[in-house]
């Protein structure tokens, strides 16, 4: 969204396909409120907070219930970006 408001702000045209309605531009990060996804960062551990691969991997898998035939992919992505993490 950033960069399509600074080609705007340039006189592009953009065009933005979202998930979301007009009231929820911004997929992710709308329902993310803006956070961040680490995983055993250095300013987790700074801070006392205990985390690992297997916690975040646990944490998204116990949230997001893929429990359905097509959540294969949606699996797959979510091990790839704990192990990119």
């Amino acid at each position: 969204l950033v960069a399509a408001c600074e080609l705007v702000e340039r006189g592009r045209s953009v065009l933005i396909v979202d998930q979301e309605n007009e009231a929820n531009v911004g997929g992710q990060a709308f329902w993310s409120f803006g956070g961040l996804f680490f995983v055993d960062s250095p300013e987790q551990r700074r801070l006392g907070i205990r985390d690992s691969h297997e916690l975040a991997l646990q944490d998204w898998l116990g949230s997001a219930g893929f429990d359905r035939t097509e959540d294969h992919w949606p699996r797959q992505w979510a091990h790839a970006y704990v192990d990119f993490a």
